[in-house]
């Protein structure tokens, strides 16, 4: 390796980019560019597992869409990002924001800090990560040797899969792999698999889908393209073209239902490795179905109503009053809070505290952040009255539910 200055490197390449660089040696921080000048690094949550990457170069996509690049040289660590394809949603900021421990009325500030990193197809991405190592090693890489570091499994640099990791993959996605050439599938055929699968998504019926992936058993899919990249590419289309008509048919509004399928079938095409395209699939399918889920409640009220649960949903994390959605929604207070109540059986401070619980059970099991934390995010006024509404509803104390 020729005699590089790393840290003038980073520099100037977080400068050009608007990238946040980190440089490492021998593991330890030697210098972090940041353009956006985050008061948290954004990738302090994935550090350590970066560090770990074995590969001359690799990449990560983390479950908000983010992409971090890692480049090894001796005893060098770059690892660049975040950097994005299409801006994150406002409620996965917010979620990203909670597990890095920022505080919410930085909200806003944090979010326009996104806004100033420079959004990058991942294909070219990854040509930017091989144009760095070339030019600290004069080694050439193509694309194939870059390795896709994913929820702590490293695919090989030819592309080609482990035992282990194949049969993680296999768990996961390839219930979904294809519909029209699939064997036998959890004792049934392709139709009742299908028709399963699809009735899931429908009736938003999110833990009996995760139990269906779990234990399906793993199908083979027919030939339908001449490249396993390509054929991979038209079988998530086709996918997701069967999952946003089903999500529709269960009351997720048309536009949103395929304004979402266009933005996975875009990140889909893009992709240049199957085990990512089969990796989006399995969570478009868990997407649509929770978003179907979250919106049932209110599917057989009018539309009025379903702005209102709209509404909820998108600002579950705020200071939510009556008297703010009054405003928002344009409507009168009594008039909001009377129509609510008339319609659902619920009051508007109710059906809130509802879905912050259901929130909170999402946050127990996928995150690591504490009961306090939690209930603080959401807006309890304590642990105590946290503990007691959780329990309430569900019969069980917070802890006891995440240790289940």
């Amino acid at each position: 390796m020729r005699n590089i200055d790393f840290d003038y490197l980073a520099s100037g390449l977080s400068t050009l980019s608007r990238i946040p660089i980190r440089v490492y040696r021998s593991g330890e921080l030697e210098a972090f560019h940041d353009p956006s000048e985050f008061s948290t690094d954004p990738a302090s949550i994935y550090t350590e597992n970066l560090l770990n990457a074995k590969h001359k170069v690799s990449y990560f996509i983390t479950p908000y869409e983010h992409f971090y690049g890692i480049i090894k040289c001796e005893e060098y660590t770059l690892i660049l990002g975040p950097t994005f394809q299409m801006p994150p949603s406002r409620e996965k900021i917010k979620d990203y924001m909670f597990e890095l421990g920022i505080k919410e009325n930085f909200t806003e500030a944090y979010m326009r800090l996104l806004d100033s990193i420079t959004p990058m197809p991942l294909e070219l991405f990854l040509h930017e990560l091989c144009l760095i190592y070339y030019f600290i090693t004069e080694e050439k890489l193509s694309l194939t040797d870059v390795a896709l570091y994913d929820s702590e499994i490293f695919f090989s640099e030819n592309n080609s899969v482990s035992t282990e990791v194949e049969t993680h993959v296999k768990k996961a996605h390839s219930t979904i792999d294809n519909y029209a050439d699939m064997s036998e599938v959890y004792g049934h055929t392709t139709v009742e698999f299908e028709r399963r699968l699809i009735s899931y998504v429908e009736n938003g019926d999110l833990t009996g889908l995760q139990d269906f992936f779990q234990n399906a058993a793993s199908g083979r899919a027919g030939k339908v393209a001449p490249t396993y990249l390509r054929q991979t590419k038209n079988i998530f289309i086709t996918s997701t073209t069967l999952i946003s008509r089903a999500a529709i048919r269960g009351g997720l509004p048309a536009e949103e239902a395929l304004t979402l399928s266009d933005q996975y079938i875009q990140h889909a095409e893009n992709y240049n490795n199957p085990e990512q395209i089969m990796n989006l699939q399995y969570h478009m399918v868990l997407d649509y179905t929770s978003l179907v889920q979250k919106l049932k409640q209110g599917s057989r009220y009018d539309k009025f109503i379903r702005n209102i649960i709209r509404y909820i949903r998108e600002h579950l994390t705020d200071d939510l009053s009556v008297e703010t959605m009054a405003k928002d929604l344009y409507v009168n207070r009594t008039y909001l809070s009377t129509k609510f109540k008339k319609e659902t059986g619920y009051t508007l401070t109710e059906y809130i505290q509802m879905q912050r619980i259901d929130k909170a059970k999402e946050l127990l099991l996928q995150t690591d952040r504490s009961i306090l934390e939690i209930a603080t995010y959401l807006g309890f006024s304590s642990q105590g009255y946290f503990q007691n509404v959780f329990k309430k509803q569900t019969g069980l104390t917070p802890k006891e539910f995440r240790n289940q």
